[in-house]
């Protein structure tokens, strides 16, 4: 009993040192635990299956445009996020088209009215860059 206790006392007091890890330590019956299992009760890994090949275009792509310009999204505008772009979806907003119609001293007001933190000319920067 007295070598028990002080076996766990060692190594509640010295867990930091290197040495001994959990898988190395002795059991019970003072055999050391096996560091893997033994052959027949492991399990086999299954193969990963093998990537498709990859299928050519017939059509060449598109040539690379800015950030949600072809498809209206909002975000490919400096200083609008996610957040802005649902507040300006609020308001009647969804695509560069809507922006650029808009009014800036209307949007302004109302986006003011919806708790946004912005200015009038942040609102006609926006309308500008809907328009280039």
């Amino acid at each position: 009993m007295w070598n028990d206790l002080m076996r766990r006392w060692m190594e509640l007091a010295f867990w930091w040192v290197p040495g001994q890890r959990d898988d190395q330590q002795p059991t019970s019956d003072g055999t050391p635990k096996p560091r893997h299992e033994p052959a027949g009760e492991t399990e086999t890994p299954e193969p990963a299956p093998a990537p498709e090949p990859a299928v050519e275009p017939s059509e060449p792509a598109p040539p690379p445009t800015s950030a949600g310009e072809a498809s209206g999204d909002l975000k490919g505008i400096k200083g609008i996020g996610p957040a802005m772009q649902k507040r300006l979806a609020s308001q009647g907003i969804a695509t560069r088209a809507d922006l650029a119609a808009a009014d800036a001293e209307t949007l302004t007001d109302a986006l003011k009215a919806d708790r946004a933190v912005i200015s009038r000319a942040q609102v006609e920067r926006w309308i500008e860059a809907a328009r280039g």
